[in-house]
């Protein structure tokens, strides 16, 4: 059985890093295509991780419940702890995407 968070980790190097977070559960519908999503766009984003948090386990019910979160898919949008974009429910397609290129400094 999976734990209740996975990680697509990306190089250390960047402060500026983006952490995209999704709140999952294994009967959610709308979930898998939430995660596939975020998984595309980190994929195609070095600078952004990728957590994906189960709510089929205590520990993510307890990171569901500090991040406020109480309808699933919710994914969240991060930098240095500061939440910089929510979805509640499944993100229209390639919303994650435009919120993420919005959200990298110009470089």
């Amino acid at each position: 059985m999976p734990g209740p968070v996975a990680s697509m980790r990306t190089p250390e190097s960047s402060v500026d890093r983006l952490l995209l977070t999704v709140f999952t559960h294994p009967a959610c519908a709308g979930c898998g295509a939430a995660v596939r999503q975020a998984w595309g766009v980190a994929e195609e984003r070095p600078g952004v991780e990728l957590r994906t948090v189960s709510l089929e386990h205590k520990e993510g019910l307890a990171e569901a419940r500090a991040e406020r979160v109480t309808t699933i898919p919710t994914a969240i949008l991060s930098r240095g702890g500061d939440e910089l974009r929510r979805w509640v429910g499944s993100p229209e397609p390639g919303a994650i995407a435009a919120a993420v290129a919005e959200s990298i400094p110009a470089g």
